[in-house]
């Protein structure tokens, strides 16, 4: 049986934009309750305003457990039980060896917030009759580890890991376990990346050191694009 129907609820994080908010248009289509999560309040109103349908939105940082609490309560009271839940939330800051802001950022929302959304939701996957389904957000970089961004790679590989442990764990329950591998895919994230590198390079020295706090736009994704992407998601 489907999850993709009438009256099941979806909670997909990073779902303001991007591959996010392809995958929530398909739950609407399906007519599902949809959550999106996200941290830009800036995109979640435009998506509010576009998708239309039984949809929440909610502001938070995955990276934060009080933040996945707080989600995880209002969801619950909004909407009830949650049948699929996409931890796509994602960051695709470029930096080098000896930034440890830039690893710690990019673990703790790659890697913590997808950790902090299993051990939120995962007993309840754990514990429920009907089907249910996860899907994680991973990344082709999380396999081939192109060079260039080692912390974004080795997020990406480290949830490849989790999905895999997870999918193994919930093997006898009623709750499937994905892990989505998108290939070069236009969404705002990679066009903040693209769009930080050009500003950088373009800078001289003194402009580059105050470059990292400069404000970028984060389009949403080209609807094309995105939507080839979720034809592929799971139907069970």
């Amino acid at each position: 049986m489907s999850v993709f129907k009438a009256g099941a609820t979806a909670l997909i994080t990073g779902g303001s934009s991007g591959v996010g908010l392809a995958v929530a248009h398909l739950c609407l289509k399906h007519g599902m309750r949809t959550a999106i999560v996200d941290i830009n309040p800036a995109t979640l109103e435009l998506a509010r305003e576009n998708l239309g349908g039984d949809v929440e939105t909610y502001q938070a940082d995955v990276s934060n457990e009080a933040d996945w609490q707080r989600v995880k309560d209002a969801v619950g009271t909004r909407f009830g039980e949650v049948d699929f839940l996409m931890l796509n939330a994602g960051v695709g800051t470029k930096s080098t060896w000896g930034d440890a802001d830039y690893f710690q950022k990019v673990f703790s929302t790659n890697l913590f917030g997808v950790i902090h959304g299993l051990n939120a939701f995962v007993p309840a996957f754990k514990a429920r009759s009907t089907p249910g389904t996860i899907v994680i957000t991973g990344s082709k970089r999380g396999i081939t580890n192109s060079p260039g961004n080692p912390a974004y790679n080795a997020s990406k590989a480290a949830v490849k890991t989790l999905a895999e442990h997870l999918s193994f764990d919930l093997r006898d329950t009623s709750t499937s376990v994905h892990l989505l591998m998108p290939g070069s895919t236009f969404t705002g994230l990679v066009s903040y990346v693209r769009a930080c590198m050009s500003f950088y390079l373009s800078c001289g020295t003194k402009e580059r050191s105050q470059s990292i706090s400069a404000p970028v736009p984060r389009p949403l994704c080209l609807p094309s694009t995105c939507s080839l992407l979720v034809d592929h998601l799971p139907s069970t």
